[in-house]
């Protein structure tokens, strides 16, 4: 069977998700293992431009991996044709104007999300992608961890019964720098850097609510931000 190449641009290579659940431990695992097996049998082998806006770090993580391809020039990313596919992982607050370029360079899209920080902005892309024809998604990764496949698999079996009511607690590990080196990204608290709690995780526990249980039709939240 053959071995077949799909050229993938690595926006935000250098942040914390982008590096870190994105690249080694998704796409750099899956060159890894020689690709992935399609149902004819044929492996789709990812090759890999990173793009990142700070050039120091997008080397070195280039240097320790291996990787001779990339750029801290989104736009000449998106001008070659060998490289079909767009990941955005990069700060919210950078993310509808990256897609846009994107969609009118005719990339296939898959994005982190939220895909903008206001619904307007989000119903534009939607609307651009469908005028252009572009194959897109957005990251549902926690609907693939093993908890919460099993919980789907009890509730399709009947096992809870009829449910009436979730509750859900979320954590965030974050680290100081004393034994494990500090990774709490700036925008958990800075809304100037980007994103936000509630925009940035909301929409995780929107699509595992949804999935597991059924459509969400009103939200009511009242956060608040403690630094101690």
């Amino acid at each position: 069977m053959a071995t077949r190449r799909i050229g993938i641009i690595v926006n935000g290579a250098t942040g914390r998700m982008g590096y870190r659940q994105h690249l080694v431990r998704s796409l750099l695992a899956i060159q890894e293992q020689g690709g992935v097996e399609l149902a004819g049998g044929d492996r789709l082998l990812p090759d890999l431009l990173l793009v990142g806006r700070n050039e120091e770090k997008l080397r070195g993580v280039a240097e320790k991996h291996g990787l001779t391809k990339w750029t801290t020039d989104v736009d000449e990313a998106l001008a070659n044709p060998d490289y079909e596919v767009y990941f955005d992982a990069l700060v919210t607050n950078l993310r509808v104007a990256n897609l846009k370029k994107a969609i009118a360079a005719g990339k296939a899209i898959y994005t982190e999300k939220p895909t903008a920080e206001s619904f307007e902005d989000a119903l534009e892309l939607a609307r651009l992608a469908k005028e252009h024809g572009t194959v897109n998604g957005v990251v549902h990764d926690k609907l693939y961890l093993p908890g919460l496949l099993k919980l789907r698999r009890l509730i399709d079996s009947g096992f809870f019964g009829e449910i009436l009511s979730v509750r859900g607690e979320f954590g965030y590990w974050v680290y100081e720098g004393d034994w494990q080196a500090a990774q709490r990204p700036s925008w958990n608290y800075r809304s100037e850097d980007g994103g936000g709690i509630v925009a940035d995780m909301f929409p995780h526990w929107n699509y595992v609510i949804e999935e597991l249980f059924g459509r969400i039709e009103d939200v009511y939240a009242q956060t608040a931000t403690h630094i101690g």
